[in-house]
Parts: C-alpha cells; sequence; structure tokens
C-alpha cells in the first residue's frame, strides 16, 4: 500500500477514534440524566480496536464479508457505520440510551448495520463460528455459498470463556477457509489486568488447534529499531516486561519512561539500550514505547491481505 493511502487510513482511525470517544462522553455527561447514574461504554476497548477496525471497513472487507464484532467495541463500530453513511449523526447521540444504539452491537434492534450479533463475553464469536461451519455445508451440500466468509473480533478476556475453547476444539471448526478470528491482545479485562502468561498461550493453543496463527506483536518503527545495535537488548527487555509494567511504562512521562527502559533487571544501567535511545528525544518515547503491531495500519493490511 502506497504512503498516501497509509496516510488516508491513519486519518480515518483518527476520526473514529474521536467520535467513538465523543459518543462515550456524550452519553456518560453531556446527555440529560436526572439521577446521575453512568452508562459506561467500554472507551479502552474499542480504542484498541480502533486501527483493525479501519484496516477492515475501509480496504479489506468485501461484499461476501460478515463480521461478528467485539461487543465492547461497538462505539467504534457506531462511529464507522456512521462515516460509512450508514447512520445519522443524530443516532451517534443515542449510545446505549433507550431505544438507541446498543451497549452490545445486536442485529435485531439494528438490523440495517449489524451483521451478526455479538452478545456478551464469547457468545457471538462461538455463534459465528458455527455460522461458518453450516455456511460451508450448505456450500458443499447445495451450492449455496454466502456469506462467503466471517470475521470473529474478540478481546483477550473473552478467551476466558468456556464456550469459546469448546467451540475451538471441534475438529471441523480447524478445517474452514471461511472463518478469521482476530483477538485483541490488549491486556486488559474489566476486573483485572490479563495474566502474563497469556499472551504466550493463546497463539500456541491456537497453533495447537490447527489454525493458521499471524500475531502482530511489534509495530513498524520499534521492528526497524530492533534491528539497530543494542536492538535485540531493548526488544528482550520490552518482552520480559509483566503486562502491568508494561501498562505502567505507557502512563509514564518521557523521562521516567527512559529510565525504566535503559534500566536492566538487576537495576544497573544498560549501554547498549542507552546508546540506542540517545538519538531519540524524550518527547517521541511515549509513541516509541506504544508501537504496537495491533496499531500499525501497514502491519495490519498486510496481515489480512
Amino acid at each position: 500500500m502506497v504512503a498516501a493511502d497509509l496516510a488516508l487510513l491513519d486519518s480515518i482511525q483518527r476520526r473514529v477514534l474521536w467520535l467513538a470517544t465523543w459518543m462515550i462522553h456524550h452519553a456518560n455527561v453531556l446527555r440529560p440524566n436526572p439521577d446521575g447514574t453512568k452508562v459506561g461504554g467500554h472507551q479502552a476497548s474499542s480504542a484498541s480496536l480502533t486501527s483493525v477496525l479501519t484496516a477492515l471497513y475501509f480496504h479489506t472487507l468485501g461484499p461476501g464479508d460478515v463480521v461478528a464484532v467485539k461487543a465492547q467495541a461497538a462505539p467504534a463500530f457506531y462511529a464507522i457505520q456512521y462515516l460509512l453513511g450508514r447512520l445519522p449523526a443524530e443516532a451517534l447521540t443515542t449510545l446505549r440510551a433507550f431505544g438507541g444504539l446498543q451497549a452490545y452491537p445486536s442485529r435485531r434492534k439494528n438490523p440495517e448495520i449489524v451483521d451478526l450479533s455479538t452478545g456478551s463475553m464469547g457468545l457471538g464469536a462461538v455463534a459465528a463460528t458455527f455460522g461458518a461451519l453450516a455456511t460451508r455445508y450448505l456450500g458443499d451440500h447445495f451450492g449455496v455459498r454466502h456469506p462467503e466468509r466471517f470475521i470473529v473480533l474478540v478481546g483477550d478476556a473473552e478467551l476466558d470463556e468456556g464456550n469459546v475453547w469448546e467451540a475451538l476444539l471441534e475438529e471441523s471448526v480447524a478445517t474452514l477457509g471461511n472463518l478469521l478470528w482476530i483477538v485483541d491482545l490488549n491486556r486488559q479485562s474489566l476486573d483485572r489486568v490479563a495474566p502474563d502468561a497469556r499472551r504466550h498461550q493463546l497463539r500456541q493453543m491456537f497453533a495447537a488447534n490447527g489454525w493458521h496463527v499471524i500475531a502482530l506483536r511489534w509495530g513498524g518503527r520499534l521492528r526497524a529499531l530492533f534491528e539497530a545495535p543494542g536492538g535485540g537488548r531493548l526488544r528482550q527487555h520490552l518482552e520480559a516486561m509483566s503486562n502491568t509494567e508494561y501498562h505502567a511504562l505507557l502512563r509514564c512521562p518521557p523521562a521516567a519512561a527512559r529510565k525504566i527502559l535503559v534500566t536492566s533487571s538487576d537495576g544497573a544501567p544498560d549501554p547498549a539500550i542507552e546508546a540506542l535511545l540517545s538519538r531519540i528525544a524524550d518527547d517521541d518515547l511515549p509513541a516509541l514505547c506504544a508501537d504496537v503491531g495491533g496499531h500499525d495500519l501497514a502491519a495490519i493490511l498486510e496481515a489480512l491481505d
């Protein structure tokens, strides 16, 4: 993809993120609410899938594709539907209001924009997966080949649910060519930080069940830095961080982030990392630390292609 196209998609994803954030703010702060009860909106969950949703809806999806959206990313999904002309602007003010846009995408209540109801915590993912299996059966036996592909988006917290793994253990599911799962590994759930081992286990568990797995761990800027002298040390340092430590790093002031990055596990400075980061300004460090594969449009598009 040429740089101009990537720049255009980046401008779109920034608009999607702004709209999703505004929708949640409007629902909780701006909309008249006599008793003051907050209605939520999963702002972080929307933010973590903004790049993936932008790549899907503005580049990858075809007319034969149906999508089971991660339920907690509903605000970002609704923002995209507005930008595509499928929702009027006033609909964005009705998030989680009675009769308005549902907290979790519902085909029964918003059929004009929702392909598949996703429900809560993996239910939609499993339903879509067996929908792909049923569609494969119809194609093999009756020549009916629509939808052509089922795309499932889930968060890592949803993969704590037993029904998800019961579905993935079905032998025939691993042989489907019309099913794509995208796991949003943002290391968070509503009530905890995801266990550190989970980010390693998930890839192995899918692969063990016969899936073709593509993992997007780091973005292009960090991957390029890893190839420079001292880059291997930086990668080792980042990948050894616990989920809690990495989240804390993202929220640090730049000078504090630099200190964390150049300090080895024994508390001593790491000269190789110090030299590597010496040419990077403090103000650029937060964006560098946050350069993960799930927000690298070029990497996402390559994986989807």
